[in-house]
């Protein structure tokens, strides 16, 4: 059983199960997040048994093969417990004790582990014009009361964000090896995500500024969440979405719309929005709506969503294929809409629904792109 109070920075995914202020006898073991899940949809009986399971350290019958790490269960939980972190502690157990270790593929995705990599690959083979840019956004910005950070995928893309209308009041700031660490949080390498934490945190602990806007919505999870709730690490200042700074400058009459976006949407809810939630869930709607767009919910959408597929490639001792599996029951859910315009606001489902939806001729749109082309910018916007 869980005994200890988590205190301090995390070293494990158990020790964020239970969130600074809480202790383990808070999980009554009632089962709830297993009969919210929008995946498992247990009842009572079995989701208590599996929970209990997964709290002895033993293998639950169902939970590690078909769980999707989306988050809901954090967010069905009654007593404020993350058993997303639970689950994914018995995950990794459960593939070490099989003795995979984590796929080249995955590990090459991962910023910082060494001189090569997939987006290290991409900033050294980037135009000269890049180059220049990426070097400037190393420099610390002036001060100012917002900085947008620039991750690993958007400093793949360093012109369209420079030289956007848009964001040209906003300072930029995004050294090449500064990354939220999802990657390897979400694929079970705990010690290289701590390491990444702590090289990032260095990099954004000297900025002077009182709110950090990610243009990534997984880094502003993960700045603004994920480090601070599960791994004990608080920066200094308030992390929000860029969709969320867009969409409050927007309301304030700062930013209007010069162009409409006229066609229906589906919106495509990433895993980690039920984390960031009701006012990422607003921004997001509020910013298509605003833009011209007609938005289609899916079936399962917002705190029920289901996901991309692309973290189930963590199951059954890293097996791929489950990536495809979980990824059609989406592409099922869009199918069914009619509705052939997808939009994704998290750039690996964006990169994962294209992959996984080829011969369903659908157009799988990248969110804040149409949205900034609606404020002004130069960004082409395909029809």
């Amino acid at each position: 059983m869980i005994e200890q109070e988590r205190a301090g920075i995390s070293k494990s995914y158990i020790d964020a199960f239970i969130p600074a202020g809480k202790d383990a006898k808070q999980c009554v073991n009632c089962g709830v997040c297993l009969q919210k899940c929008p995946v498992m949809k247990m009842d009572k009986e079995e989701s208590k048994a599996e929970i209990k399971k997964l709290l002895n350290g033993e293998n639950p019958n169902r939970v590690l093969n078909e769980c999707t790490f989306c988050y809901s269960c954090n967010h069905y939980c009654p007593q404020g417990l993350k058993p997303y972190n639970l689950i994914m502690e018995r995950m990794t157990s459960k593939n070490k004790a099989g003795g995979m270790g984590i796929p080249p593929s995955i590990n090459y995705m991962i910023t910082g582990v060494s001189e090569s990599g997939y987006f290290y690959d991409q900033y050294k083979a980037a135009p000269d014009e890049d180059k220049v840019i990426l070097d400037r956004w190393t420099n610390l910005p002036v001060k100012s009361k917002d900085t947008l950070f620039i991750g690993c995928v958007g400093r793949t893309i360093p012109k369209g964000i420079e030289y956007s209308k848009t964001l040209k009041n906003l300072p930029k700031f995004g050294p090449r090896d500064a990354c939220c660490g999802e990657i390897p949080h979400r694929f079970g390498a705990y010690q290289v995500f701590s390491e990444v934490v702590e090289r990032t945190k260095k990099h954004l602990e000297s900025l002077d500024t009182e709110r950090l806007v990610c243009y990534c919505g997984s880094c502003a999870n993960y700045l603004g969440n994920v480090w601070p709730n599960y791994h004990g690490v608080k920066l200094p200042f308030e992390v929000i979405s860029l969709y969320e700074w867009l969409w409050e400058k927007y309301k304030t009459g700062e930013l209007t719309i010069k162009r409409k976006v006229t066609r229906d949407v589906v919106i495509n809810d990433s895993c980690y929005t039920s984390e960031l939630g009701d006012n990422f869930y607003e921004a997001i709607r509020g910013l298509h709506k605003a833009a011209g767009m007609a938005v289609v919910e899916l079936e399962n959408n917002c705190y029920e969503k289901l996901t991309c597929g692309f973290a189930c490639g963590i199951r059954n001792n890293y097996d791929q294929s489950q990536v495809a599996i979980e990824a059609k029951k989406k592409i099922t859910q869009i199918l069914n809409t009619k509705i052939k315009d997808v939009s994704c606001n998290c750039p690996g489902c964006y990169a994962n629904i294209i992959r996984t939806s080829k011969g369903y001729n659908l157009k799988i749109r990248y969110a804040i792109n149409e949205i900034l082309w609606a404020f002004g910018d130069e960004i082409p916007v395909p029809e």
